[in-house]
């Protein structure tokens, strides 16, 4: 996925955020989940630019900071604020169920400000770099726009900022209609192949509309938008998910109890 892909995500991740009003335990919820998935993004942009400029590769989320600061990438300000942003992220991730409102409104009135400061920080040192070109995603829009879906995600470790240069390309689509027929999605699969310049067994493609609870909620939580036919229905269907995956987990827990 592109770099600054991965950060407007992380910015629009952020203007949820602040729209999010915790009421209660499912608002609570929806709004721990995106906050993580925020700083996430974050991280995983900084890892792919490092990656691209073949920097010193840190073991930590947190030596993420210190690599781009030795590059001359960003301040050392920036670079404290990167380890901020990835305990931030752990503490989310291990203390899920134990952030309270006031936790969580800290994060959002304390921490994200900043963060969008590091976004912007981070989008110009791609742009210097030269690296990241911005066309291939406007060529997989293209596909997605022709073949008329709905939403679009890159998942898997392309995703992530781990891929090797021969890893394969994970798609997961939301279609208009849920009787997709296998035609269908190898004909997108090859038209994305064709885009990517590579072999049709190097990608892969997912179709939402039936994939099972568990996949559906890796995409939500480590997928990077794509494409999406508009804000709407992006911000409508992964509200539903999210609910419904939410409430799914909370039966498990119930029926595991007994």
């Amino acid at each position: 996925m592109e770099i600054r892909g991965v950060l407007a995500e992380a910015a629009s991740g952020i203007r949820r955020d602040r729209s999010i009003v915790p009421r209660g335990w499912l608002e609570l919820s929806a709004l721990r989940w995106e906050l993580y998935a925020v700083l996430q993004n974050v991280l995983d942009a900084m890892a792919m630019i490092v990656a691209d400029l073949g920097l010193r590769k840190p073991s930590t989320y947190a030596g993420l900071g210190v690599a781009l600061r030795e590059a001359g990438l960003l301040s050392r300000e920036h670079e404290e604020l990167v380890r901020e942003v990835a305990a931030t992220r752990s503490v989310l991730a291990r203390a899920y169920g134990k952030l309270g409102r006031e936790d969580l409104g800290e994060i959002v009135e304390g921490l994200l400000p900043r963060v969008a400061g590091l976004i912007e920080a981070l989008a110009r040192a791609a742009e210097e770099r030269g690296i990241d070109p911005p066309s291939l995603r406007d060529r997989l829009s293209r596909v997605f726009e022709r073949r008329g879906v709905v939403l679009a995600y890159l998942f898997g470790s392309r995703a992530r900022g781990t891929a090797r240069e021969d890893s394969d390309y994970d798609f997961a689509v939301l279609l208009p209609r849920d009787d997709v027929g296998v035609v269908e999605e190898v004909a997108l699969a090859l038209e994305l192949a064709e885009e990517l310049g590579v072999p049709p067994d190097k990608v892969d493609v997912v179709v939402l509309n039936k994939a099972d609870p568990g996949l559906v909620a890796r995409v939500l939580r480590e997928g990077k938008l794509l494409y999406a036919r508009s804000e709407e229905e992006r911000r409508g269907w992964e509200r539903r998910i999210l609910l419904e995956l939410l409430r799914l987990s909370d039966l498990t827990a119930v029926y595991a109890a007994r």
